[in-house]
C-alpha cells in the first residue's frame, strides 16, 4: 500500500471516531503535506455568505490558528477566484502566505457541512501539472464530508437524548411537587446550559406577570441578568408567531444576544412566558417543538397548581368557618387553639373544638367527625351547634353530648364521631375539672412543675349506640396548670420507623413546652419535632389557669420591682429587670395567680417579657 492510501484509511480512522471536525485537524494536515510537492496548507471555516470564522495556516514550522492577514487574504482570494461547486476543486492565485511558503499556485476545495456552513481546504504546490493533488483533495473533502455528517447526526441524537431527559426530569419533578416556583426554578437551572446560556421564567397572577426563575451559564453574570429584569418589562412582551429568536436587548455585559421566549398556555389560558438566551458564539438553536414541548408541560403544572391552591383556599375557608372566630375572655383562665389542615387536603377535615362559657363554668370541647369532605363539614356543624347550645343553656356535658348521640341516631347518620370535653367550675383558689371522653383521646393534665398526666375518663363513639357508657373523672388543677384537648392527627403522626408521636415524644414535648405562653405551646406542638411531622387534620386546645389578676396596670419602670415583690413576694427575674433597664417611659405589668405561683407580663409598646414566679 503507497504512502497516501495509509495516509488516506488513517485519516479515515481518526475521522470516525472524532466528535467534531477540529478532532482530526492535526492528521489532515500532517497527511496533506507530506504529498510530494506540498509546501504549505491552509483551511478556513466559513458562513453561508462565505465570512470567514475561522482560519488555519499549516507549513513545515507547524499549524497555526487565524495568523495575523490570513482572513483579510483569504476574503480577497475567494472573492477574485470565486469558490468552487460543492466537492469541486479549482485552481487558484497563491496567498502572500503561499508565496512566502515556495508555493505558486493553490489547489482549492470547497466543503459543504452540515449546519448550513462551508470548509475551505486549499493545498500549495510548485507542481506544474496538480492532478494527483486535485484527486487527493477530493477524496480528503469526501472523509471531511461524510465525518461532518456523522458527527452532526450525532450531536443531533446526543441533544435529542439531552431533550428528551430534561423533558422528563421536568416532568417528574413538575408532578411531584404543587411548590410550582420551587419547581420551575429545578426546571431553569436543568435548562441551562444544557440547552441555552440563559433562561427565566415568569407565572401569571392575576394581572401581573411575576418573576420567578433566573439562571445564566456564566454565575458571575446572573445577578446582572436579574437585576436587568427585575427592572425591565421587555421580557413579558408577546413573543413573535413562531417563537423565533430576536434581538435580547441586554446590556452588553450580561453576554446574550439573541432570545426565543414561548408563552406557557394551559386549558386555552395563558399562564406565563418561558424565555432563553444564547449567545452570539457558538450559535445555539433550541427546537421550536422542544420549546413548545416544554412549555405545555410547564404551563399544565402551574395550571395544576393553581387550581390546587385555589381549592385548598377554599378547603381552608370553609374549615375556618366550621371552627371559633376567636375563643371567649374568661376571668382566671388563658385560652389557646391551633389548627393544621392536611397538606394533602381538598376536602373539609372533620376535627372541631369550642368554648362555651355559662355563669361561673366554662367548658372546652373538641372532636373529630369521621371522614372528610361536605357530609363531614355538614356534621360538624350539627355537632357544634347542638353542643354549644345545650351548654349555653347551663346543662351538663354529659347530658349536652347524649343529646347529640341521640340526635345522630334519630336522623339515621351514618357517620360517628368522637368527642371530648372539659368542664371547669370554681374550687377556692383552685378550679375542678370534670372531663369526659366519648371514643376520643383524653385531655392530658400539664401540671405547672411538669408533669403530665392523661385524664381516666372513657366512653363510646357518639352516633353509634344509645348508650354512650361515658364514665368522667374530676380533678384539680392549681394556677399554672393546664389542660390540654388534641384529636388524633397530632397523636397518630409517625416517624420513618413507623412510631406514633403520641407513644413516643407527645409527653416529653409538652412538658418542656409548659412555661411558654399557649398560643406559643399549641403552635409548637402542630409544628412536630425533627422526627415528627404533623400531615394530618389536627386540633390542639389549652386552657390554662393563671388565678385572679393581681395586677393590671402602668407603671414607671422603677416602680415595677417593688410592686411585685409586695404583691407576691418574689423579686423580678434577671432578664424582665434587665428588660427594665432598657426603657424610660411606662411599662404596663400584668399579674395573675397567687404568692404560690404567679405570671407576670411586662409590655412596652411592641415588646413583651413574661415569666413564671413560684416558690
Amino acid at each position: 500500500m503507497d504512502p497516501w492510501s495509509t495516509r488516506l484509511h488513517e485519516l479515515w480512522r481518526v475521522a470516525c471516531q472524532a466528535g467534531s471536525t477540529n478532532g482530526f485537524t492535526d492528521e489532515l494536515y500532517h497527511g496533506l503535506l507530506s504529498l510530494p510537492g506540498v509546501s504549505c496548507l491552509v483551511g478556513a471555516r466559513l458562513t453561508a455568505d462565505d465570512r470567514v470564522m475561522l482560519a488555519r495556516w499549516a507549513d513545515a514550522d507547524g499549524i497555526r490558528t487565524s495568523p495575523p492577514g490570513l482572513a483579510e487574504e483569504l476574503r480577497a482570494w475567494l472573492a477574485t477566484g470565486g469558490p468552487p461547486h460543492r466537492l469541486g476543486v479549482a485552481d487558484l492565485p497563491p496567498s502572500a502566505f503561499g508565496r512566502m511558503a515556495g508555493a505558486r499556485r493553490f489547489v482549492v476545495a470547497l466543503i459543504e457541512l452540515a449546519d448550513g456552513q462551508r470548509g475551505l481546504l486549499g493545498a500549495g504546490t510548485d507542481a506544474d501539472d496538480p492532478a494527483g493533488l486535485h484527486t487527493a483533495l477530493r477524496q480528503v473533502s469526501e472523509i471531511v464530508t461524510l465525518a461532518d455528517v456523522r458527527i452532526s447526526e450525532q450531536r443531533a441524537l446526543d441533544d435529542q437524548q439531552a431533550r428528551d431527559a430534561i423533558l422528563a426530569e421536568a416532568s417528574l419533578r413538575m408532578d411531584a411537587s404543587l411548590d410550582i416556583a420551587d419547581t420551575l426554578r429545578a426546571v431553569v437551572r436543568m435548562a441551562v446550559p444544557a440547552l441555552a446560556d440563559g433562561a427565566v421564567v415568569h407565572i401569571r397572577r392575576g394581572d401581573r406577570l411575576d418573576q420567578v426563575g433566573v439562571a445564566h451559564v456564566d454565575a458571575r453574570r446572573e445577578r446582572l441578568l436579574t437585576e436587568h429584569l427585575d427592572r425591565g418589562r421587555w421580557a413579558v412582551d408577546e413573543p413573535g408567531p413562531h417563537d423565533e429568536p430576536r434581538p435580547s436587548g441586554l446590556p452588553a455585559d450580561v453576554g446574550l444576544t439573541t432570545m426565543s421566549t414561548t408563552v406557557l398556555r394551559a386549558r386555552g389560558r395563558e399562564v406565563g412566558l418561558l424565555t432563553f438566551f444564547h449567545r452570539a458564539t457558538p450559535p445555539r438553536r433550541t427546537s421550536v417543538a422542544f420549546l413548545r414541548d416544554l412549555a405545555g408541560r410547564a404551563a399544565l403544572a402551574i395550571d395544576n397548581a393553581t387550581l390546587y391552591e385555589q381549592r385548598r383556599d377554599d378547603v381552608l375557608s370553609l374549615q375556618q368557618h366550621l371552627l371559633p372566630t376567636r375563643l371567649p375572655t374568661v376571668p382566671g383562665l388563658e385560652l389557646a387553639a391551633a389548627y393544621n389542615v392536611a397538606d394533602h387536603a381538598l376536602e373539609v377535615g372533620g376535627d372541631f373544638y369550642g368554648m362555651v362559657t355559662h355563669g361561673d363554668t366554662t367548658t372546652a370541647l373538641i372532636g373529630d367527625v369521621c371522614g372528610r369532605g361536605a357530609p363531614a363539614a355538614a356534621l360538624t356543624g350539627l355537632a357544634r351547634h347542638t353542643l354549644e347550645t345545650v351548654l349555653g343553656e347551663g346543662r351538663p356535658a354529659a347530658h349536652a353530648v347524649e343529646i347529640l348521640n341521640a340526635k345522630m341516631l334519630d336522623n339515621g347518620i351514618s357517620r360517628f364521631l368522637t368527642l371530648a370535653t372539659a368542664t371547669f367550675t370554681p374550687a377556692g383558689r383552685d378550679l375542678r375539672v370534670e372531663t369526659h371522653s366519648a371514643g376520643h383521646p383524653p385531655p392530658l393534665l400539664l401540671r405547672r412543675d411538669g408533669t403530665v398526666t392523661e385524664a381516666a375518663c372513657t366512653g363510646r363513639l357518639v352516633g353509634v349506640v344509645p348508650d354512650l357508657n361515658l364514665r368522667p373523672v374530676t380533678d384539680l388543677v392549681e394556677p399554672g396548670d393546664c389542660v390540654v384537648l388534641l384529636t388524633d392527627g397530632l397523636l397518630e403522626s409517625r416517624d420513618d420507623q413507623g412510631r406514633f408521636f403520641g407513644d413516643t415524644e407527645l409527653l416529653p414535648m409538652l412538658s418542656g413546652l409548659r412555661g411558654l405562653p399557649l398560643p406559643t405551646l399549641v403552635s409548637r406542638l402542630l409544628a412536630g419535632t425533627e422526627r415528627y411531622r404533623v400531615v394530618d387534620d389536627a386540633a390542639v386546645l389549652a386552657i390554662r389557669h393563671v388565678g385572679p389578676t393581681l395586677l393590671d396596670t402602668t407603671l414607671p419602670p422603677s416602680e415595677v420591682p417593688a410592686a411585685v415583690l409586695d404583691l407576691v413576694g418574689h423579686h423580678l427575674p434577671e432578664d424582665m429587670a434587665l428588660f427594665l433597664d432598657l426603657v424610660d417611659d411606662p411599662v404596663h405589668v400584668t399579674v395573675h395567680g397567687d404568692a404560690d405561683w404567679a405570671r407576670l407580663e411586662l409590655t412596652h409598646h411592641d415588646r413583651t417579657s413574661w415569666a413564671e414566679l413560684t416558690r
